[in-house]
């Protein structure tokens, strides 16, 4: 490799540097480097987990133990399919409940 393509090998690289989507952190007085961290930080802030996955998950599965129970006719401490569509059905009157706790 002669001197010209050096030159432009180091060229490309500088440019690559210079546009590439990596960006390092400028040179900060170590006083103000927690401002600069706080206000130019990569993390996105306070966006919490979801538990949707976790929750269609476990709906997903009671709804298929639902349903292989109402297809076997089985029964589960003494709960049937059945049962649990009156309960689901039923008509709730939440005064009464208030007054019974």
């Amino acid at each position: 490799m002669n001197d010209s393509e050096k030159r432009r090998q180091r060229l490309l690289a500088q440019t690559r540097e210079l546009y590439g989507e990596r960006r390092s952190v400028p040179a900060v007085h170590p006083r103000y480097g927690a401002a600069y961290h706080q206000l130019y930080s990569d993390d996105q802030p306070g966006i919490p987990p979801s538990t949707f996955g976790v929750r269609l998950f476990l709906c997903l599965l009671l709804f298929a133990a639902f349903v292989s129970m109402d297809k076997n006719k089985g029964e589960v401490m003494h709960v049937d399919s059945t049962r649990i569509v009156d309960e689901i059905t039923t008509d709730l009157d939440v005064a009464e409940v208030w007054k019974e706790l």
